[in-house]
């Protein structure tokens, strides 16, 4: 499940990477924000950048999570801050909530589903040793111990 998970945190981060690094204007569109100056359009295309490595980072963790599980955890907390910013904006009304809670919606969603299946490395079974064999293994033990 977990795979199925960072292919799509992959493939959304992706698609942001590519609206905001390509087409800054639409996240203008979307979020009814007044025309984009070219400050704007070069920190939109910064955060354009950033999602496009952290896109990178779900597609590393894709093929081996319980080796990248530092990866996920990096994701997770992504997912979690960008949804406080989004309770922030929204409790402040510095957006529409029509354009906003589709957005917050995802990423407490993503959050949550990376904390439920998050990659634990199963432990190998020892075998176990019978009493009575344990018992004589006390008994042959030196008192000096």
């Amino acid at each position: 499940m977990i795979r199925i998970l960072l292919a799509v945190v992959a493939a959304a981060n992706f698609y942001a990477a590519y609206l905001f690094f390509m087409t800054p204007e639409i996240i203008g569109i979307w979020y009814t924000l007044p025309p984009i100056d070219n400050t704007h359009r070069f920190l939109t295309m910064i955060i354009g950048a950033l999602l496009s490595v952290f896109g990178l980072g779900a597609l590393l963790a894709f093929f081996r999570p319980v080796k990248y599980w530092s990866i996920i955890i990096m994701l997770l907390l992504m997912h979690f801050m960008i949804f406080l910013i989004d309770v922030i904006v929204l409790a402040r009304g510095q957006m529409m909530w029509q354009s906003i809670v589709p957005e917050l919606i995802y990423f407490l969603v993503m959050s949550t589903a990376l904390v439920r299946w998050f990659p634990v490395k199963k432990k190998k079974k020892e075998p176990e040793v019978p009493v009575e064999v344990a018992a004589e293994v006390v008994e042959e033990l030196p008192d000096e111990l």
